[in-house]
């Protein structure tokens, strides 16, 4: 399976607004809408780190890149970008005329955290600082991206080290949360091969340990000694006899 980590920056919408505070701000008070600043990607434990931005390609060349990724990719992991990054590249590929990249799983690793965990707080930099796995690079805010939308060097190569680094983070959270996700693409799908292959990982290390049951079946139960996840095999293990008197109410 390809899984692409992905991280995109934007620059925001300029606007005219007549104050500061709770403002509705209507679509003819649009100077300019935001667009893609930039994007930062790598290939599963590739260690090579993938970088373009409207600083080194045009515009239409760096969105042709990310095109190129996605269409590639079995499966993406972001960061929020179920809400931001992907709908955010799917606008720039329609405004361009682009066709639908080929399907990809999506991998949300926000929504693993919001869903599973209680951390302080749900952010990316929160939650590898937590998990001790380091933290993003730390920045001067909207101005970083307001000296980069006026082409300024010293800005730009702050705001590549920000987004790379976000990229740089990803891997090792999503690894760390791998048995956690709940609903993963599964890798067995992708492997020619008899052998058990653990869902989240694709490893083979997978062991039988007890069973599992829902209301009316009865499942053997494995572990993944690579990531940590609980499987459970596809075949009902009840007898006929047991499967009957389940299915009438009565008890065996």
């Amino acid at each position: 399976m390809k899984i692409l980590h992905l991280d995109v920056e934007t620059a925001p919408n300029t606007c005219y607004t007549w104050g500061l505070f709770n403002q509705n701000v209507g679509i003819n008070q649009i100077v300019k809408p935001g667009y893609t600043l930039c994007w930062a990607a790598k290939w599963g434990d590739d260690p090579t780190l993938m970088f373009d931005s409207v600083n080194d390609s045009s515009f239409n060349d760096m969105i042709g890149r990310m095109w190129a990724l996605l269409d590639e990719a079995d499966a993406v992991v972001h960061f929020n970008g179920t809400r931001f990054d992907i709908p955010t590249l799917n606008r720039e590929f329609v405004k361009l005329g682009m066709p639908l990249p080929s399907p990809y799983h999506q991998i949300d690793l926000y929504r693993v955290v919001r869903s599973t965990f209680k951390f302080a707080s749900n952010k990316l930099d929160w939650v590898c600082q937590e998990l001790g796995l380091g933290s993003k690079v730390h920045n001067k805010g909207m101005s970083l991206w307001h000296e980069c939308i006026n082409g300024d060097s010293k800005a730009w190569k702050t705001m590549r080290k920000y987004n790379i680094q976000d990229v740089k983070l990803l891997p090792k959270l999503y690894k760390r949360l791998l048995p956690w996700i709940r609903v993963h693409p599964n890798h067995a799908l992708y492997k020619d091969t008899q052998r058990p292959v653990c869902t989240n990982c694709g490893s083979h290390h997978v062991v039988k340990r007890g069973t599992v049951t829902t209301q009316t079946m009865m499942y053997d139960r494995y572990s993944c000694t690579n990531c940590g996840k609980w499987l459970r095999g596809r075949t009902n293990i009840l007898d006929a006899d047991k499967k009957a008197s389940i299915l009438v109410g009565v008890a065996p």
